[in-house]
């Protein structure tokens, strides 16, 4: 009885191409989320600190709003906070406008605060006034736990 083996392979290789190809595209979602939430979040931003907090469960349709203290070479003297929405610096009289066109294009938007805390409510109140003027009524302010 005569056996037939298996024949030898004559070209043993690997093809990588497909992992190459899916570590491509994790490379380039990687550097997407990074330069997204790099834009989302400002840096220099204290965030201040709340015992009693819920998490967000529900993280769609957010736009996040940063409010960033200024210096003043007086002591004592608070100047207007810099406010930043998606890497840009907005200014107060524009905000509402932004907070409108997005409250048509997301009609389910939650906004996110995140204000430093060494900033007075003075500051924050016209900000608010400018979210309910646009219709916005998820407001969301981001503190840290003790």
């Amino acid at each position: 009885m005569k056996l037939h083996g298996i024949k030898p392979m004559q070209d043993m290789h690997v093809n990588v191409t497909p992992l190459i190809d899916i570590v491509m595209c994790l490379i380039i979602f990687f550097l997407l989320v990074g330069h997204i939430a790099k834009q989302a979040s400002i840096k220099g931003v204290r965030i201040p600190v709340a015992a009693n907090g819920k998490g967000m469960t529900n993280r769609s349709n957010e736009l996040i709003i940063n409010v960033v203290p200024r210096h003043s070479s007086m002591a004592g003297v608070q100047r207007r906070p810099r406010i930043w929405v998606w890497g840009q610096q907005v200014r107060l009289g524009d905000l509402g406008g932004l907070l409108r066109t997005d409250k048509r294009k997301h009609p389910n938007l939650k906004l996110i605060l995140r204000a430093d805390q060494s900033i007075h409510y003075r500051y924050i109140a016209p900000i608010l006034a400018d979210c309910a003027g646009a219709g916005i009524d998820s407001i969301h302010f981001m503190a840290r736990r003790p």
